[in-house]
């Protein structure tokens, strides 16, 4: 797809009534760099999350998602991104195996049996890819979020919490994958507290 994606921050803020959570955010994440959004519980990580997705609007400046020097509108913007999120809803009624058929298919991706038993294989859901999602754990479903996004493949990962209710080797996962992707040459933003997510960084915000 395009492989010089960049992310542009533009003088965001946002506020909330009277509340100021962020003002002023101005930063360029290109394709292979990694931002990290740090902050306590409702400083705004995972508002500035959504805003760079396109679910939130900023109460003042922009998010500009440029390539070839073309800046996507809002479906380009949708096609080239994975998100991860605690909000991000798995149909419990269908297997892993189904949702990753259901999610590929919204997505216009060609994705068979086998590509599947491979990205199930890597985060380690190879053996529960048949069973209903509602029979996972917080983990596995987390897991299989992961599936989604080695099996969609964006050039742009926003990642919000990643490694919540992962176990140890579930965190070794991540910190793989993240690793891979930007080896890729993927620009990948992640809003954490965790100190060896933020070892990714090459950008670090700190909100307040």
């Amino acid at each position: 797809m395009y492989r010089d994606i960049s992310v542009k921050l533009v003088d965001v803020s946002k506020s909330i009534g009277t509340r100021v959570l962020f003002t002023g955010i101005n930063l360029v994440v290109n394709a292979g760099q990694c931002l990290v959004i740090t902050g306590p519980n409702g400083s705004g990580k995972s508002t500035l999350l959504k805003i760079i997705a396109g679910l939130n609007q900023p109460t003042t400046g922009a998010i500009q998602i440029i390539s070839n020097n073309k800046q996507f509108d809002a479906e380009e913007r949708r096609a080239c991104l994975g998100l991860i999120s605690p909000e991000i809803i798995l149909y419990a009624d269908l297997t892993g195996r189904e949702n990753i058929l259901f999610f590929t298919r919204l997505r216009k991706i060609r994705c068979n049996e086998h590509q599947i038993e491979g990205y199930c294989q890597k985060v380690g859901l190879a053996v529960d890819k048949d069973q209903l999602v509602r029979t996972y754990s917080t983990g596995m479903r987390q897991r299989l979020k992961f599936a989604l996004m080695l099996a969609i493949q964006p050039l742009l990962w926003l990642l919000d919490e990643p490694s919540s209710n992962l176990d140890a080797d579930g965190k070794r996962l991540i910190a793989q994958m993240i690793s891979n992707g930007l080896e890729q040459n993927a620009a990948i933003i992640i809003a954490t507290n965790e100190p060896w997510e933020a070892e990714h960084a090459d950008y670090k915000i700190e909100l307040a």
